[in-house]
């Protein structure tokens, strides 16, 4: 079975940071990730870093973001289905 993998691209389509999983260990957040599809590393989340976490999830960028995905997915499938 294929893992999900969550990639974080650059502006020219190469993956910057790709994440495999997030597990708790106590009060922090910890991510095995890959950075610069070169080194894995486990990137650690503490409280205090969450709450900023949070300033930046609840931003208008953000919120507009995913209240269109609906309507970017939809526009995107038809460009996929041509190249078919």
């Amino acid at each position: 079975m294929k893992k999900n993998v969550l990639s974080l691209l650059d502006d020219n389509g190469e993956i910057a940071a790709a994440f495999y999983s997030v597990r708790r260990e106590g009060d922090k957040l910890i991510f095995d990730t890959k950075a610069l599809d070169v080194m894995r590393v486990d990137m650690i989340v503490t409280p205090a870093e969450a709450l900023k976490a949070v300033k930046i999830v609840f931003s208008w960028p953000v919120i507009s973001f995913v209240l269109l995905l609906p309507y970017f997915l939809i526009r995107k499938k038809p460009a996929e289905n041509k190249n078919k």
